[in-house]
C-alpha cells in the first residue's frame, strides 16, 4: 500500500476518533430540554384524555343531558390527545414505542365506525296504543309519547287517551315517496350559517314531505286507531291534538319547542296534520339544531302522537325543582285560563305557585297585570283567542286541593325518572287534572335524584364525612381493607373495598365491589376510571378510611355527598337507582358502547410480560402504558445524559459535597449570573423540598464500625465490579441536579452509595410523581440488604410503593398534590443524607431496629405527615 494512502488512512482514523471524543464531550442539554418538553406533553395530554374520558363516563351514567355533538367532539378530543401522547412518547424515548400507534389505530377505526353507524329504527306496527308503549320504546314511539305513556302505565297518573304513529311508519313514508336521498343531499350541502340558504332549503324539504303520499297501510292504521279511540271514550268525531314525538324529543331538554303541535284537530284534518307534523322536523330552527349538534339525517325520525283533546279550563307548566336552585325542595307551578300554549309561550300573565317541601303554598301574581285573554278550542276545529270570562278575571286558576294534587304528581314523576322534571298539565271543564307530558328539566347544575333527600341522613352514625367523589352512586356491604395485592384473593362479593392508595392493581375486584373508599387518590387515576366503567360508587381522599373502617364492618357508602354511614342506611340506598330517563336514548346507548372500547383497563401490572404495546386492547390501556414508560424513559434520560461544564453552575452550600446545577428553564431565579448559584436562588419546587430534607438536621457522622464491618468494606470495594475505580479512591464526587420550576432530577454519589431522586411537582396532581432509586454500599451483601430493607420500611411508612431487588431499591409515588409530595421529598432528602455508611453497622436485626426508630424520630421532627 503506498505511504500516502497509509498516511491518509491514519489521518481518517484520528479524525474519526477526534469526532467521537467531541460527541462524547458534547453538551446534551438542548436534546435533554427537547425530550423533557416531550415528557411534559405526555403527562399533560394523558391528563386531558383521562379528564375527557371521566366526563364521558359521568354523562353515560344517565344523570346529565348531552347531545350527539358532545359525543363526537369528546371522542375527537380523546383521539387527538392519544396521538399527541404517542408522538411525544416517541420523541422522549427515541422512537422506542413506534408500535404503540398500531393498537391506537385499531381502536380508533372501530370507534369511528361505530360513531358513523346509522340509527336503527325498530320494526314495529305502524300504530301503537299508549298501553303498548313506555320509556323503553323511545326508538319506536319517540320521547314525548313514550314518556306520556309511562306516566299512565307505570304511575297511574291521568293522561289523555291516545296512540302513536311510530318511527317505523315514518320510515315507510320516506321510502314510499323515495325522498330519503333528496333529504340527505339537501342536508349535507346546507350551510346553516347562511340564513337565506337555511330558510330556502327548509321550505323545499317541508314541501317535499307535505306533498308526500301516506302509504295505504299507514293511513289505514291511523284511521282504525282513531275510530277505536272514539269508541273507547264513547264519542263521535273526537277532536284530537296531533303532537310531534321525535326520536330525541323530551329525552334532551334542548329539543323542547323544536317541532309543531296541532290542537283541536277534527277527524277530516287528521291525515293532513300528520304530514304537517312530519314536515316540522325540517323547519329552519330544527335543521339548524340538528346540523349544529352533529346529528345525522337518519336520526331525524319522527313519531307522531294523536291524543284526545282536553278542552282545558286551565292549563300550565310545572317544575319539580327550581331550576336556579335545584337543591331546594320546592315545586313551581304556573297556570293560565284556557289552553296551554299561552302559558308555554308566555303570551299572557300567569298565576305562579311556589310549593315548599312542608306543603306551604305561596302564591304570587305577575306584575304585568291580570290575564285578559285566553286560547280555546273552536267547535268545528282549530283554536281562537277569546276574552277571559268576567267571573274568572282576577281569580286564581287553581285551588289548594288542585295544587296539592299536581304537587303529588310532580313528586311521583321525579322519583320515577330519577331527576328534576319539566311537565305540562291541563284541567278539563269538570276540574279533572291531566299531565300532558314530562321531560328532563335543565337546571343550573344537572344533578341526580340524590337531591331529593338531605345531605346528611339522620339516625345513622357518620363514620366519614369528607372526600372526593370519583364515581357517583350509593352502595352498602361489609368492609374489606386491602393493603397489598395479596389481600385481593379473598375479597368478598358485595364488599366495600377500602384502601389507602388507589393502586391500579386493585381494579381486578371492582366487579365484585359494592363501593370503594380510599385515604388518598385522584379522580383522574386509572382505578377511578375503572370504577366509573363498572359504575361502582367511589369516594377518594377521605384521609382516614383505613383507620376508621375495619374488616367485616357493615357500612353504607353515599358517593352522592361523600359520606360513609355505620350499618345499612336504607334511606340512602333508596336512591341507588340512577336516572333512567335517558336509558332508551340512542345517544346514551352509543356513548356507552364506545366507552366499552375506550375505558376497560387490562394493563394493571407493569411487571407482566403483557405490559407492552401489543398488550394494549383499549385506549385506557394505551394511556396507562404510556404514563408508566414515560416516567421510566425520563428517568433513563436523566441518568444517561452528559452535560458539559459550560451548562452547569456550582451550588454554594454548607453541605460537605459538591453539587452542580443544570437549569432546564425556570429553576433558578431570574438575573443570576456566573458559574455559581446560592440555595436561595433555587426556585425549583421539588429541589427546595429535597434540600430542606437534606439540611434540616445535621449529619451525625459515620457510625462506629466494628472490625468485621471495616473488613467487609475493604472486601466489597475490591470485589464489586459496579464500583468505579475512581470511587474506590475517594468518598466524594460531583453530584448533579437537573431542575426546572416543577422538575428535579438529583443524582447523588457518595462513595459507595448511589441514589437518584426524580420528581415532577406541578399544579395538577394527576401529572405529579416521585421516583427514588437507592443502590450500593461498602459492606458485605448481608449488611447492604439489611440497609436497603431498612430504607424500604421507612419509605413504606410514608406511603411510597417500594420494590427491592438484592441491595437495590425503587420507590414511587404518583398522582398527589404539591403539599403531599413536598413532605415526602423532605423524607427522601433526609434518608439520602442520614443513611450514609449505615450498612456497615447493620450486622443484626437489633441494630436495624435501633436505627429505624432513631431515623423515624428524626424524620417526624421535620415533616408534617400524620399517620
Amino acid at each position: 500500500m503506498p505511504l500516502s494512502k497509509n498516511i491518509g488512512t491514519m489521518f481518517d482514523f484520528f479524525i474519526k476518533k477526534r469526532q467521537e471524543k467531541a460527541l462524547r464531550d458534547a453538551d446534551d442539554r438542548e436534546l435533554f430540554i427537547l425530550r423533557y418538553k416531550a415528557f411534559r406533553e405526555v403527562l399533560r395530554n394523558n391528563n386531558e384524555v383521562l379528564m375527557t374520558m371521566a366526563d364521558m363516563q359521568e354523562k353515560a351514567s344517565g344523570a346529565f343531558l348531552f347531545d350527539n355533538a358532545y359525543v363526537q367532539s369528546s371522542y375527537q378530543a380523546v383521539a387527538d390527545g392519544m396521538r399527541a401522547i404517542i408522538d411525544n412518547l416517541n420523541v422522549l424515548a427515541n422512537e422506542k414505542y413506534k408500535d404503540l400507534i398500531i393498537p391506537f389505530q385499531k381502536n380508533d377505526e372501530a370507534i369511528r365506525n361505530h360513531l358513523a353507524e346509522k340509527v336503527t329504527i325498530p320494526k314495529t306496527e305502524y300504530v301503537l296504543t299508549l298501553d303498548e308503549i313506555g320509556k323503553e320504546t323511545i326508538p319506536s314511539a319517540g320521547g314525548k309519547l313514550a314518556h306520556m305513556a309511562e306516566l299512565r302505565n307505570a304511575l297511574g297518573i291521568p293522561v289523555p287517551h291516545g296512540f302513536v304513529v311510530t318511527t317505523y311508519a315514518y320510515q315507510a313514508f320516506v321510502e314510499h315517496n323515495q325522498i330519503q336521498d333528496v333529504l340527505n343531499e339537501r342536508t349535507a350541502k346546507l350551510d346553516i350559517r347562511n340564513y337565506d340558504e337555511l330558510t330556502a332549503t327548509s321550505e323545499e324539504m317541508q314541501q317535499l314531505v307535505r306533498e308526500g303520499q301516506i302509504p295505504a297501510e299507514v293511513e289505514r292504521g291511523i284511521l282504525d286507531a282513531y275510530r277505536a279511540m272514539c269508541q273507547g271514550v264513547s264519542a263521535k268525531n273526537l277532536k284530537v291534538s296531533v303532537r310531534s314525538s321525535a326520536l330525541h324529543e323530551d329525552i334532551m331538554a334542548s329539543f323542547a319547542g323544536q317541532y309543531e303541535t296541532a290542537l283541536n284537530v277534527p277527524d277530516g284534518d287528521l291525515l293532513a296534520q300528520y304530514t304537517n307534523i312530519l314536515a316540522s322536523q325540517f323547519t329552519p330552527r330544527a335543521l339548524f339544531y340538528y346540523k349544529d349538534k352533529g346529528f345525522n339525517i337518519e336520526e331525524m325520525a319522527m313519531a307522531v302522537g294523536i291524543v284526545a283533546m282536553v278542552q282545558a279550563r286551565a292549563s300550565g307548566i310545572m317544575y319539580s325543582r327550581d331550576p336556579g336552585d335545584p337543591k331546594e325542595d320546592v315545586i313551581l307551578i304556573n297556570s293560565v285560563w284556557g289552553l296551554g300554549p299561552y302559558a308555554v309561550g308566555g303570551v299572557v300573565p300567569t298565576d305562579n305557585y311556589r310549593v315548599s317541601g312542608d306543603g306551604e303554598i305561596k302564591t304570587s301574581r305577575e306584575e304585568s297585570g291580570r290575564q285578559e285573554v285566553m286560547l280555546v278550542g273552536e267547535a268545528e276545529g282549530g283554536t281562537r283567542e277569546v276574552p277571559v270570562p268576567k267571573e274568572l278575571l282576577g281569580r286564581p286558576c287553581l285551588n289548594d286541593e288542585q295544587i296539592a294534587e299536581l304537587v303529588s304528581y310532580a313528586r311521583m314523576v321525579e322519583a320515577h325518572f330519577g331527576q328534576p322534571q319539566d311537565m305540562e298539565w291541563a284541567m278539563d271543564q269538570g276540574g279533572r287534572l291531566y299531565l300532558m307530558q314530562s321531560r328532563p328539566l335543565r337546571v343550573t347544575s344537572p344533578t341526580l335524584a340524590d337531591e331529593r333527600r338531605p345531605t346528611v341522613v339522620k339516625g345513622h352514625k357518620i363514620l366519614l364525612d369528607k372526600g372526593t367523589i370519583a364515581c357517583r352512586g350509593v352502595g352498602a356491604g361489609p368492609v374489606y381493607v386491602v393493603s397489598s395485592e395479596e389481600d385481593l384473593a379473598d375479597f368478598p362479593e358485595g364488599g366495600v373495598l377500602v384502601v389507602r392508595h388507589t393502586h391500579n392493581e386493585f381494579a381486578v375486584v371492582l366487579q365484585k365491589a359494592s363501593a370503594v373508599v380510599s385515604d388518598i387518590g385522584t379522580v383522574l387515576g386509572h382505578l377511578a376510571t375503572v370504577a366509573r366503567e363498572y359504575n361502582v360508587p367511589a369516594i377518594f381522599n377521605t384521609e382516614k378510611a383505613t383507620k376508621v373502617l375495619s374488616n367485616g364492618m357493615q357500612v353504607t357508602v353515599d358517593a352522592m355527598f361523600a359520606n360513609v354511614y355505620e350499618g345499612v342506611a336504607e334511606e340512602v340506598l333508596r336512591e341507588k337507582k340512577t336516572d333512567d330517563a335517558l336509558e332508551a336514548s340512542p345517544i346514551l346507548k352509543q356513548l356507552r358502547e364506545i366507552l366499552q372500547m375506550m375505558t376497560p383497563l387490562n394493563l394493571t401490572d407493569p411487571r407482566s410480560p403483557d405490559f407492552s404495546p401489543k398488550g394494549c386492547k383499549t385506549l385506557h390501556d394505551i394511556t396507562r402504558f404510556a404514563h408508566e414508560v414515560s416516567l421510566q424513559a425520563m428517568f433513563d434520560l436523566s441518568k444517561e445524559s452528559h452535560f458539559a461544564e459550560r451548562s452547569t453552575k456550582q451550588l454554594v452550600c454548607d453541605v460537605p459535597m459538591q453539587w452542580w446545577i443544570i437549569n432546564l428553564e425556570d429553576g433558578i431565579r431570574e438575573g443570576v449570573e456566573g458559574k455559581k448559584v446560592k440555595c436561595e436562588d433555587i426556585v425549583s419546587i421539588p429541589m427546595q423540598a429535597i434540600w430542606e430534607g437534606i439540611t434540616a438536621l445535621p449529619w451525625k457522622g459515620p457510625p462506629p464500625v466494628d472490625t468485621k464491618g471495616f473488613l467487609s468494606v475493604m472486601f466489597g470495594a475490591m470485589t464489586d465490579p459496579s464500583i468505579d475505580p475512581a470511587v474506590r479512591k475517594r468518598f466524594a464526587d460531583k453530584n448533579y441536579i437537573v431542575i426546572s420550576k416543577h422538575f428535579c432530577n438529583l443524582n447523588s454519589r457518595l462513595g459507595f452509595h448511589f441514589s437518584t431522586t426524580e420528581a415532577y411537582v406541578g399544579d395538577n396532581p394527576n401529572e405529579n410523581y416521585v421516583s427514588f432509586i437507592f443502590k450500593g454500599g461498602a459492606a458485605d451483601v448481608d449488611r447492604r440488604v439489611r440497609r436497603v430493607q431498612f430504607v424500604a420500611r421507612l419509605l413504606e411508612r410514608f406511603d411510597f410503593r417500594v420494590e427491592i431487588k438484592d441491595d437495590s431499591l425503587l420507590a414511587r409515588l404518583t398522582g398527589h398534590d404539591q403539599d403531599y409530595l413536598k413532605e415526602r421529598l423532605k423524607v427522601l432528602g433526609h434518608i439520602m443524607t442520614h443513611t450514609r455508611q449505615l450498612d456497615m453497622v447493620m450486622y443484626n436485626d437489633a441494630m436495624v431496629k435501633y436505627y429505624y426508630e432513631d431515623m423515624l424520630k428524626g424524620i417526624e421532627s421535620i415533616v408534617r405527615i400524620s399517620h
